[in-house]
């Protein structure tokens, strides 16, 4: 005959190790979520930030008498909004033309570019990319902090490698 007064509560011990160790499994799958919850976050920022800098990119392609102005008004934040207008939109033509000169077509685009990336808080400059003569378009998120004559928490000026860690995007523009 099985004594069993040596077993009391073995039972709810088995129980209670097995719900530990499914909530620390829930745990470690929390844990993961988190992280790739982060993971996309940081996804999408990129990715807004790469349209931004497509989107200044063109139109400076589409503006090239006026380069020297998009990186005039992108980091002199200037806020230009009567170069497009024109009530008679009757036909497609009237649409599509400008209502202003090269510098001041180079104004409005950079307002909306600079509107654009500061609704998504980010920031954006034109500054001498790193090493190279050409001028990049530099975009920054989160915690880091660029300015046309600092891009450093971006960018190491000697060697022009990402700084760990920066939240930034550069795109070489012309």
């Amino acid at each position: 005959m099985i004594n069993n007064t040596n077993q009391k509560g073995v039972g709810l011990v088995e129980v209670l190790v097995a719900l530990l160790i499914l909530a620390l499994g829930v745990l470690g799958f929390a844990a993961l979520q988190l992280r790739a919850m982060d993971a996309a976050q940081e996804a999408t920022e990129h990715t807004v930030a790469m349209n931004n800098a497509r989107d200044l990119a063109e139109r400076m392609r589409v503006n090239r008498t006026a380069l020297s102005d998009y990186k005039d008004a992108i980091n002199g934040n200037v806020s230009v909004d009567t170069c497009i207008g024109t009530n008679d939109i009757t036909t497609p033509k009237n649409l599509a033309i400008p209502k202003c000169d090269s510098t001041t077509m180079a104004q409005y685009d950079a307002t909306e570019i600079l509107a654009k990336t500061s609704d998504h808080g980010q920031t954006i400059i034109i500054a001498n990319c790193v090493k190279s003569t050409l001028n990049c378009i530099y975009v920054a998120w989160g915690k880091t902090n660029i300015t046309a004559s600092d891009i450093s928490s971006c960018v190491d000026t000697t060697t022009g490698t990402y700084v760990t860690d920066s939240k930034c995007l550069v795109m070489e523009a012309f």
